[in-house]
């Protein structure tokens, strides 16, 4: 098989493709970067927004099968810096986020289906929520209500309706 240019322009187009590509790459890498640099830039009074956040780690990693692992480590940051300050059993948060890595390293191996990982998870953040529940029910009140934004919107994500197709939502991930 010759691969080399017939002289009918097929090397232009070619070259051309070439350079789309590349050009694509570097965005994508780019991407990456920002993500993990505005990820990385922790607040003391934490201020990370998790909605932006998470939409940064879907548009830095949208393939959820070839870059499971990548966009779970980007959630797992984002939650951390996000949510973590703002809860009263934090180690909630650590399991959840365990959970997530853990079936992320199974979806990009191809053990685990997209929708087996949704089911999981969405099941795994009710109990977590659940859990949370009756132990904020239990303990003293310290004069926090609901809590940060962050918290409040982790609290809400996740649901049932996750567990499908279309996990991929701000609310699912």
């Amino acid at each position: 098989m010759n691969n080399a240019p017939s002289g009918n322009g097929s090397g232009s187009i070619a070259l051309l493709m070439q350079y789309v590509v590349v050009t694509l790459l570097l965005n994508v890498l780019a991407g990456c970067g920002g993500t993990r640099q505005a990820l990385e830039t922790e607040s003391e009074d934490a201020s990370i927004n998790l909605t932006e956040a998470l939409a940064d780690c879907r548009n830095a990693f949208p393939d959820q099968i070839a870059q499971a692992v990548p966009r779970a480590e980007c959630i797992v940051k984002a939650t951390e810096l996000s949510v973590r300050p703002g809860l009263r059993f934090p180690e909630l948060l650590d399991r959840e986020n365990a959970l997530r890595k853990a079936l992320a390293v199974q979806v990009q191996a191809g053990k685990v289906s997209l929708l087996e990982r949704n089911d999981q998870i969405a099941k795994a953040h009710m109990a977590i929520v659940s859990e949370e529940a009756e132990r904020l029910k239990a303990a003293p009140s310290d004069g926090q209500g609901k809590g940060p934004i962050a918290v409040v919107q982790w609290r809400g994500s996740n649901s049932n309706a996750c567990a499908g197709l279309g996990g991929n939502s701000p609310n699912c991930y």
